[in-house]
């Protein structure tokens, strides 16, 4: 070991480990120990290895090749526990809330590839008697093989990578809910065997005396270890596919074991999904591929293939993303779960394909050096401006308009490139949706092209982004209405950091999917341990705290969940969105317990404060259910407010419709019972449904017309395209819809037209 210490390739080797890792520290994320940190290890200090294993070997005349193997794979632990040493110091500064988690990837990552990297360079120096030569194959050997299994992100459906030397790479990188899985595991696996063989390859063949192959009877036994680790090496490379190591379009086709072909798309999904499902999500498909081609100008010349799967999971297991949804343009593919129908996402990723018409390079997206440095807020913005929809009944507009009242609109050349990664998701989609939007509709679609051609706002705009961006917010300021909820809103949705500014994405994205499996199963003590586990990393989340006040009053701990909601009101105040669903929660607890009086009080305060179409709605339900009492009473709280002790589910739904439809005679029962139909996509059942609601009358304004818009998607899903027209022509005259509802109806009406030029 003092040997190889002496050598200057392994004393740089040494300094790498220690300064990168302690660079990592610098920031938040990828200074905890964990997959980000491993995976810039991973890249960074294999070559070094190599180059100092190739070194060791060159300097070793007469060493055995034990001792060799023994002082490369010591030089490249040394190496590993200065880095992992350097990021136990940066904790001190650094939060890190997975320790375990965090050194587990370190270990399976960078921990293993420094040793077969060194492993590595100790063969070619042993066998490439040019130093420098040697020393070169030696350190680009990794990233060659790094590169060569990479190439599996553009040539396969799959986001994620897994690579000898550069360990994982987990594919989208704001998707936060990232682990260990068995897929890794096992590749890590085969990386120990690929190393085996090259240690057992060199004890066999070579002869430090002589400085050549030799082989003797004593060796048979190594060489017999040497060729059955090749062997199976060889084998759990191809098998690849069957471990999750990769994917290919057939190996995710014949997981899913469903698909059908329509005119534009490709659509391959679960087998036991309805063939009228199916065919639904194809017409989809057809009408999304070609509403992105009519509002950019562009054709589309190859039939899009859309994976739908069945869950976050399986999607992970096969393709690599499992909180996000994905497009790959030059593949014509897009990757989403099954969900409601139309796909809420559907369109977004479709335009992504679309405009790859228009983009360049290998992977035709909008950025610089022809698209190989992706530029995501130009990307993201198109999609966004073109599948133009709204969320929580506000239009993206009026989310920048929000932003802009409440000062957190970021500088849109503060988007550009990757630092669009250092804002969260949902500020920087938003402001760089909006803005291109504002440049579709004032300068057509002719300037969209130019910039997702050019990957270059300014040379897009024939002027300065600043200027074009101050004219963008003069918009948003003198055209674009806010209602009262959005500010609210909006300040829940863009204080969030992004992922590199978060504390501990990772672990708290994987409580948070046990916590909702948690608050699924009616398991609220469960979840009260969940949600503090959360806190104790991240005190300021205050969704988590809410859900904490909801889970100790259903437990009837009522002096907790008054605390952490005191907590909620502040100082610092949470967002009043947040603050309403503790509120809510808590008065459901009452009301599940049959404290009516007090539940209907907590029902009718939140009623007066400003709050989303949708949120209003249920309270208003809430508060008839309180008032009439008995039997009305008694099957509404099974509806909104189950017991969290028995199964809840569509028939106990049902059930309970009936037994409200027997207690009053108005249009309530009616309209439960098409939400339910119409979820499950029986809009043949669901059509006289939600016409008798209608006719019958609903008890408010607010769910009347809920039941107009259910009644129009309805009749379109039982193919009654008039009908459905002119309801949502309705929408668009009526002077109490929203903006958001208009924008709602506009696409529904293009989609009528589509229909019917089918």
């Amino acid at each position: 070991m003092s040997e190889a210490l002496r050598l200057a390739s392994v004393r740089l080797l040494l300094v790498v480990a220690g300064l990168a890792a302690l660079a990592l520290t610098l920031s938040p994320v990828i200074g905890a120990p964990g997959t980000e940190s491993a995976l810039i290890l991973g890249l960074v200090l294999p070559p070094f290895c190599g180059a100092a294993g190739a070194r060791i070997a060159l300097r070793a005349q007469g060493v055995s090749v034990g001792e060799l193997l023994l002082r490369a794979n010591a030089v490249a632990a040394l190496a590993f526990s200065i880095s992992l040493g350097a990021l136990t110091l940066g904790m001190l500064w650094v939060p890190v809330c997975a320790p375990g988690e965090g050194l587990a990837f370190l270990a399976l990552g960078p921990g293993i590839s420094m040793l077969l990297s060194a492993t590595l360079g100790l063969a070619v120096g042993a066998y490439v008697p040019r130093p420098r030569l040697a020393t070169a194959l030696a350190a680009a050997l990794p990233l060659a093989i790094d590169l060569f299994e990479v190439w599996g992100f553009y040539a396969t459906p799959a986001v994620f990578a897994y690579g000898h030397f550069v360990g994982y790479f987990p594919g989208t990188l704001y998707d936060p809910d990232v682990t260990i899985g068995s897929a890794y595991v096992s590749y890590r696996g085969l990386s120990v065997v690929w190393w085996g063989a090259l240690a057992s390859g060199l004890a066999v063949s070579w002869d430090p005396e002589v400085r050549r192959a030799r082989l003797s009877r004593t060796r048979a036994p190594l060489a017999a270890l040497f060729v059955a680790l090749v062997t199976l090496g060889i084998a759990l490379e191809s098998e690849g596919h069957r471990l999750g190591h990769f994917s290919t379009p057939d190996t995710i086709a014949e997981a899913l074991g469903g698909q059908i072909e329509s005119a534009r798309c490709l659509v391959v999904h679960p087998r036991e999904l309805p063939r009228a499902d199916a065919a639904r999500l194809a017409e989809d498909c057809d009408f999304r591929v070609t509403r992105a081609e009519e509002v950019l100008g562009v054709t589309q010349r190859a039939r899009v293939t859309a994976f739908f799967f069945r869950s976050a999971e399986e999607k992970r297991a096969l393709m690599g993303a499992a909180s996000t949804y994905v497009a790959k343009p030059w593949r014509d593919e897009v990757y989403l779960q099954i969900g409601e129908w139309p796909h809420p996402v559907l369109f977004h990723e479709v335009v992504h394909v679309v405009a790859g018409n228009v983009g360049v390079g290998p992977f035709r997206v909008a950025g610089a050096a022809g698209g190989i440095l992706a530029s995501p807020g130009i990307i993201e913005g198109v999609a966004v401006a073109v599948a133009w929809d709204e969320r929580e009944g506000l239009t993206p507009h009026q989310w920048a308009r929000a932003m802009l009242e409440l000062e957190l609109m970021p500088p849109l050349r503060s988007i550009e490139g990757l630092q669009f990664l250092l804002h969260s998701a949902g500020t920087a989609y938003t402001a760089s949706g909006s803005f291109v939007r504002w440049m579709l509709d004032t300068g057509g679609a002719g300037s969209v092209r130019r910039l997702y051609l050019s990957g270059d706002f300014d040379a897009a705009l024939g002027r300065p982004l600043e200027d074009a961006e101050r004219d963008w917010h003069a918009y948003l300021r003198a055209e674009v209405d806010l209602p009262e909820e959005a500010l609210a809103l909006a300040r829940l949705r863009f204080e969030r950091p992004g992922i590199f500014g978060s504390i501990c994405p990772h672990a708290i994205a994987n409580l948070r999917n046990t916590l909702a499996q948690d608050l699924a199963a009616g398991d609220d003590a469960s979840a009260v341990g969940r949600c503090r586990e959360i806190l104790s990393m991240d005190p300021g989340q205050a969704g988590t705290r809410a859900a904490l006040a909801g889970a100790l009053a259903r437990l009837g701990r009522d002096e907790d969940s008054d605390a952490e909601l005191s907590r909620l009101v502040g100082p610092p105040a949470a967002a009043s969105p947040v603050l309403q669903l503790a509120r809510q929660e808590r008065a459901d607890a009452r009301w599940r317990r049959g404290e009516s009086a007090s539940a209907r009080a907590v029902y009718e305060a939140l009623l007066a404060e400003p709050m989303g179409e949708d949120a209003a709605r249920q309270l208003e339900v809430r508060v008839l259910a309180i008032e009439a009492g008995g039997e009305t009473e008694r099957a509404l709280r099974e509806l909104l407010a189950p017991p969290r002790d028995v199964v809840n589910d569509a028939a106990t739904a049902m059930a309970a419709i009936a037994r409200l439809r027997a207690a009053r005679d108005d249009g309530l029962a009616p309209y439960l019972s098409a939400r339910q139909l119409a979820f499950r996509r029986r809009f043949d059942l669901a059509l006289p449904e939600i016409v008798d609601a209608r006719a019958r009358g609903l008890s408010s304004e607010r769910a009347a017309r809920e039941a107009r818009r259910m009644e129009a998607q309805i009749r379109f899903g039982a193919g009654e395209l008039d009908a459905a027209a002119r309801l949502w022509q309705e929408v668009l005259r009526d002077p109490a819809s929203s903006e958001g509802a208009r924008v709602t109806a506009r696409d529904w009406l293009d989609r009528v037209r589509f229909a019917r030029a089918r």
